[in-house]
């Protein structure tokens, strides 16, 4: 009902206007198809480079040293992998936490702290490469280690603080 409202509004100030309703509408699909045009190679390199990481075991011997440094902060070592995942993959994080949900107890306190986990970071790297491939411009590596620092911050104060809140 609210979309059929919004486009009866749209419709009705554009005529108010004399604004062609068609030719705006059509105008904005090309510009859309533009920026996907921009964005294709860097979304299909993306996606390249996380089934890589995947597939060689670079994410398992991640794991291992993820899992050290969760042990000495007493957080649980089955986070390492969707810590690892977020920055990357929105959807790869989802589909682990969604495994993960299913292996464990859902009232579990880890399965909080990776729900918390999961809603408190963002997908970092992915949005970096996205946002500068469509404004034409490099990333630099202190951006980089700048993105990854805050987001292995924000995965620590989740964990943290949802082991605080759900004790």
């Amino acid at each position: 009902m609210f979309i059929s409202g919004l486009i009866f509004i749209i419709l009705l100030f554009s005529r108010l206007e004399n604004i062609k309703t068609f030719d705006v509408f059509i105008e904005g699909v090309k510009d859309g198809l533009r920026v996907v045009y921009n964005l294709f190679p860097t979304l299909i390199g993306l996606l390249l480079a996380v089934s890589l990481l995947r597939h060689s075991g670079v994410t398992d011997c991640l794991v291992n040293g993820f899992s050290r440094i969760l042990y000495l902060f007493k957080l649980p070592k089955e986070l390492a992998t969707l810590i690892i995942l977020r920055p990357i993959s929105g959807s790869a994080s989802l589909a682990f936490l969604t495994d993960f949900v299913s292996q464990y107890k859902y009232n579990s306190k880890t399965i909080y702290a990776a729900a918390v986990l999961l809603g408190g970071t963002e997908t970092t790297l992915y949005a970096l490469s996205v946002y500068t491939s469509e404004i034409k411009k490099k990333v630099s590596a202190k951006l980089v280690c700048l993105a990854v620092i805050g987001n292995l911050m924000g995965s620590f104060l989740a964990v943290l603080v949802s082991n605080l809140y759900f004790d």
